[in-house]
């Protein structure tokens, strides 16, 4: 048998007999080159593969030891990274003229090996007809887009990807965004009192923001000022009561695991992966047998298997038995861009507890396991059941309301541990009822511009539009920090000067192929190529049209779009967070001299420098998660600040 692992060759070997022979191939033995273009563009796009470095002597020893088998068995990662090993193995093996049976392991478990030996399988052609495709893609847009990247942006180790760079631009849009945002003052006006003995404060109910104006007008209309005040009463004249339902939230895909474990654990994409795959390849615990502990990785799908969903309902009805769902077998609806090719990333076996375990894994192990079974338990339970009370006090043509919660069952909420009673001392008032004025209170508040993506937030964003697939997604972010296109300062992602620079040339060049909707329709057609139901050739040829027609158009220069976009000089680099703080009392003097607010974000509608009004400001992510704002003709104007206009 052949796996790509030797933990996962080591785990598998366990489970069979002497007769057996478990090699790992130590990943893909065979790719394109990495120097030269390597598809035949005149022959209907053919990749050229080559043997990475060391794993042609590999695959001799692998190919001898096979020599003496009477079976073959490839049972490398069940998704379509597998499927291409699979078939350079096969490629390899079949020389042999023995017979060779594909296996696909959900599970590394002696149950699911058993299952999977039974069906000898053959290799599944739609799925190594389309990772081709993607791989050819990935290659063509690559080598044509780079080199017009160099000569271009006279940057000659520059790097064009094609997800790569519509993830980067989502990244940048960002950016911009909070370049182009502008700070509002706002007010929250409030009346404190009583209602039924029991001190309370009213909240001023409007749709609106209020400005300082508004917030004069209304306390002078309603006599608060001056003291004493006018107001001594507001009748409770009407009791809104809205339902509350709040579902758990279901079993984790890649993308929900990988934001889940990078807010809660810390641990980024590539390093969640990595852990991932060792339990999926299992653990060798108390009896001796090694054992896999969680279902396969990558999936970009909530659904749990009827089995699994068995094993975790009698798990709840030993232990937890008044926080079961009922009915919880029935599926809900995967997403819109789901493949739905596994189920969840869920335990094997719910009832090896990660305290039963603990000793047998590392600590980071441990807490992924605990992440990845408390979800798995959570999903299957009630709801939290309650309900939302609004009391409404109209006073002429304003309204001012007090709320809370009542929560009747805290149902997935009390676990593992019974929660304390959160009602919020509910008053059980009339309508008719008083409540007593004593004083008004203004809170100044200001809009903050939008928050910068996380690994989390964009894997998810990556799942949710469709763009990549799960095997993809921690390479993808990995890829933009080794070509310093972004960079990430207390999880905070964004965007370096050159990644800004890249982006824009591509933008404005290449939009209609790292558009997020390109994006998404080309991985829907890649999934028909799996399904059978487009041809590899016409997808690949499709493509190539259309980028080379975009490359044979004349250029749109990024000179145009202002100096922000050009070469990044040694002064811009220069900028710190020791500058920043220095011109930080400057920017205070000068915190209302600002621009009316954008309401659209271009290229081209930039704020202007509050001190030497001619340069512009520009954004820059701090060492310490801040965002910098700084004149774009540093060090000629010193304006540096972190607080925005």
């Amino acid at each position: 048998m052949v796996v790509e692992s030797p933990t996962k060759a080591s785990t598998i070997n366990s489970y069979l007999g002497k007769d057996w022979l478990v090699v790992a191939t130590k990943g893909h033995i065979k790719d394109l080159p990495p120097k030269s273009y390597g598809v035949d563009i005149s022959n209907s796009f053919e990749p050229e593969y080559e043997w990475l470095k060391g794993k042609k002597k590999l695959f001799t020893s692998i190919v001898s030891k096979a020599k003496k088998c009477s079976k073959i068995y490839i049972a490398s990662d069940p998704d379509r990274e597998g499927e291409i090993i699979a078939k350079h193995c096969f490629d390899e093996l079949v020389k042999l003229k023995k017979p060779i049976y594909r296996l696909r392991l959900k599970e590394i478990t002696k149950a699911e090996l058993n299952i999977q030996l039974e069906k000898k399988n053959d290799l599944d052609l739609g799925e190594i007809e389309s990772q081709i495709a993607r791989r050819v893609i990935d290659r063509i847009f690559g080598f044509e887009v780079s080199p017009d990247l160099w000569k271009q942006l006279k940057i000659p180790t520059l790097s064009a990807g094609r997800v790569q760079s519509t993830v980067l631009h989502w990244i940048c849009e960002r950016e911009r965004e909070i370049q182009n945002f502008t700070k509002q003052t706002y007010f929250l006006l409030k009346l404190h009192g009583s209602l039924k003995k029991q001190k309370i404060e009213l909240k001023y109910h409007t749709k609106e923001k209020l400005n300082q104006e508004d917030v004069n007008a209304i306390v002078k209309e309603l006599g608060l000022i001056p003291e004493p005040s006018k107001l001594k009463e507001l009748i409770l004249s009407n009791i809104k009561i809205k339902q509350l339902k709040r579902n758990p939230p279901k079993a984790f895909s890649t993308a929900s695991l990988l934001e889940v474990s990078f807010r809660a654990l810390k641990f980024d994409s590539k390093k969640t992966m990595r852990i991932a795959q060792s339990l999926f390849e299992g653990k060798k615990l108390q009896s001796g047998e090694t054992v896999g502990l969680i279902t396969y990785m990558r999936s970009d799908s909530t659904r749990v298997s009827d089995s699994k969903l068995q094993l975790g309902e009698n798990y709840l009805k030993q232990h937890h038995p008044k926080l079961l769902m009922g009915g919880s077998g029935k599926q809900s609806k995967q997403k819109k861009f789901s493949q739905d090719a596994h189920e969840a990333v869920i335990p094997i076996n719910p009832n090896l507890t990660p305290n039963q375990i603990r000793n047998y894994l590392t600590v980071d192990e441990w807490k992924l396991y605990q992440l990845i079974w408390e979800r798995f338990l959570v999903s299957l339970m009630k709801p939290e059941l309650g309900e939302e009370v609004v009391y409404e006090f109209p006073i002429g043509k304003h309204v001012f309301t007090h709320s809370f919660e009542r929560i009747f069952d805290g149902g997935f909420k009390n676990f593992p541990e019974p929660i304390s009673d959160q009602k919020k001392s509910p008053l059980d008032a009339k309508v008719g009822d008083v409540f007593s004025y004593e004083s008004f209170s203004t809170l100044e508040k200001e809009t903050e511009p939008p928050e910068r993506y996380t690994q989390g937030k964009l894997i998810q964003k990556m799942e949710d539009t469709g763009v990549g697939r799960p095997s993809t997604y921690a390479n993808i972010l990995e890829t933009l920090k080794l070509r310093k296109y972004i960079v990430e300062y207390q999880k905070n992602i964004g965007p370096s000067a050159l990644g800004m620079k890249v982006d824009v040339y591509l933008d404005l060049n290449f939009h209609d192929l790292i558009g997020e909707s390109f994006t998404k329709d080309l991985e829907q057609q890649l999934d028909e190529i799996t399904e059978n139901r487009n041809s590899r050739v016409e997808l690949i040829s499709a493509f190539y049209a259309k980028l080379i027609q975009i490359i044979k158009s004349p250029r749109k220069k990024i000179d145009s779009y202002g100096p922000e976009f050009g070469t990044t000089t040694k002064n811009e680099k220069a900028v710190s967070d020791s500058s920043a703080i220095k011109t930080y009392a400057h920017s205070k003097k000068n915190k209302n001299q600002h621009l009316p607010k954008e309401k659209s974000l271009s290229l081209t509608e930039k704020k202007v420098c509050p001190k030497c009004s001619d340069g512009t400001i520009k954004t820059k992510l701090g060492k310490n998660g801040k965002t910098i704002y700084f004149c774009s003709r540093y060090p000629h104007c010193d304006y540096i600040t972190y607080d925005n206009l």
